[in-house]
C-alpha cells in the first residue's frame, strides 16, 4: 500500500545501493535492502530513512528520516542505544552427523578489546539452543563446550570502528559419553 514511499540510495564511496521501504505494519521508511556491487553482497535491516543523496556537494551522504531531520552517514560510532553484531549461519563438521568440542576461538589480532563474542550451541537442527558467554576477545579465546551445530555472534562492545577479520575455531570431532 506504501510503494510509492520506496527510495534508491547510491553510496559510491563503499560500492553500494541501498533501497528503503515501509515493512508490512508500517506506513513510513523503517526497512532497507543494501546491495554492495563491489563484493556482491546483500544485507538486509533497519533503519528509518525517506530520501539520500551520495557524497559530492557534501563531503559525506545526507540522508533525511519520516521525521524531517537530516543526518551525516559514514560518520562516528553513535549507534542509537543499538549494539552492532554480525553473526554466523549454523557450523557443522561434516553433514551434522559428528559431535563437535569446541574448545577455542582464535581471533584475528585487531579484534581484542572491541568485540565480544557469544556461541550458540545445539545437538539438532530444531532442538534446543545454549548460550555460552559472553567472551571478551583475548588471543586465545577459551570455550568450553560440546554440540552438533554451533553459530557465533561478534558483537561491539564500544563506540569503535571495529573489524572482526578471520576468526578461527579449535575444536575436535568428538562423541557422547
Amino acid at each position: 500500500a506504501q510503494i510509492s514511499k520506496v527510495v534508491a540510495f547510491n553510496n559510491t564511496n563503499y560500492g553500494e545501493v541501498w533501497w528503503f521501504y515501509p515493512s508490512a505494519d508500517s506506513n513510513e521508511n523503517n526497512r532497507y535492502v543494501l546491495w554492495n556491487y563491489r563484493e556482491n553482497t546483500w544485507s538486509i535491516g533497519t533503519l528509518a530513512r525517506t530520501a539520500g543523496d551520495d557524497s559530492g556537494v557534501f563531503n559525506l551522504p545526507l540522508l533525511a528520516s519520516p521525521d524531517g531531520k537530516l543526518y551525516e552517514h559514514e560518520v562516528g560510532f553513535n549507534y542509537g542505544g543499538l549494539t552492532p553484531y554480525l553473526e554466523s549461519g549454523p557450523i557443522e563438521v561434516g553433514n551434522g552427523d559428528n559431535v563437535v568440542m569446541m574448545r577455542q576461538i582464535v581471533p584475528d589480532e585487531p579484534t581484542q578489546g572491541d568485540v565480544q563474542a557469544r556461541v550458540y550451541a545445539r545437538f539438532y537442527p530444531n532442538g534446543l539452543e545454549t548460550e555460552f558467554g559472553p567472551y571478551l576477545m583475548a588471543l586465545p579465546t577459551d570455550v568450553r563446550l560440546t554440540a552438533r551445530q554451533v553459530r557465533v555472534r561478534f558483537e561491539g562492545v564500544r563506540n569503535a570502528d571495529w573489524r572482526v577479520g578471520i576468526m578461527r575455531l579449535e575444536g575436535a570431532v568428538g562423541g557422547f559419553r
